[in-house]
């Protein structure tokens, strides 16, 4: 009966042991599903990231170009301004004659 009673004892220790392994190979699955997935999640930043730095630099060349198109236009104000003036200046000569040779 010692036989007996060893043997289900050992049987119970193997299978309680059996179980914990079985909860201990849950736990690896689950803990390598969260890897793979927290890999997958890093490798998705890294690209939000590479495009992000993409993005900027974009945006950098184009604000380049607007500053050179600005100073182009700042240039042209600056050209009208003249012309304003000269046309300006050439009626008020023009004004002038004209009063001059009619009061004589």
């Amino acid at each position: 009966m010692d036989t007996n009673n060893l043997e289900a004892v050992l049987k119970e220790h193997v299978q309680r042991d059996q179980a914990r392994l079985d909860r201990i190979e849950l736990k690896i699955d689950k803990l390598s599903d969260t890897v793979i997935a927290l890999a997958r999640a890093e490798e998705k930043l890294i690209t939000l990231e590479a495009n992000k730095l993409e993005v900027v630099k974009r945006l950098n060349e184009h604000e380049e170009r607007l500053d050179i198109h600005a100073d182009r236009l700042n240039s042209g104000a600056i050209t009208l301004n003249t012309i304003n003036k000269v046309f300006w200046l050439a009626l008020a000569a023009a004004v002038v004659v004209i009063t001059d040779l009619y009061l004589r």
